[in-house]
């Protein structure tokens, strides 16, 4: 089922604009921010920052104004959106009923410090996963105008 929602071979690919290279060979990379994110406002940037911005490895000696292709599998993608939304939340709920017979405001004390653990947690899970290649970002080609 899930399958069905995604591209049948399995990664996700846009296209962004090369915004900085670093002398480290990585590149700061633009993507257009999608619909869905006009409301959710999760990455805390304003709402007239039209983009995201990525730092990926610079394999294919993209220049700075280059567009660039850039893929990353579905399954990356979804680990990672269950990894940031979902995991805290778990976390959260089962800190609160583990401590509903406590008086109130220290139950929510142990459950609001529960989700700052979890968020340090999911930093040090990110700092482990980001370096192994199918949880990685990577540039794929560069995209020529046809002028």
């Amino acid at each position: 089922m899930l399958n069905l929602l995604f591209k049948s071979h399995n990664v996700m690919e846009e296209i962004g604009v090369v915004y900085k290279v670093s002398k480290s060979n990585f590149a700061t990379v633009r993507f257009d921010r999608r619909t869905a994110c006009e409301n959710c406002n999760m990455c805390l940037k304003p709402r007239e920052q039209n983009y995201v911005e990525l730092k990926i490895k610079n394999t294919i000696n993209a220049k700075e104004g280059d567009k660039v292709k850039v893929m990353m599998s579905n399954k990356a993608v979804i680990t990672a959106s269950l990894l940031v939304y979902i995991v805290p939340l778990i976390i959260f709920g089962i800190a609160l009923f583990a401590s509903s017979k406590l008086k109130l405001w220290l139950s929510l004390l142990i459950s609001f410090l529960s989700l700052v653990l979890s968020f340090i947690m999911i930093f040090i899970i990110d700092k482990i996963i980001r370096n192994k290649s199918n949880f990685t970002p990577k540039m794929i080609e560069i995209i020529r105008d046809l002028d």
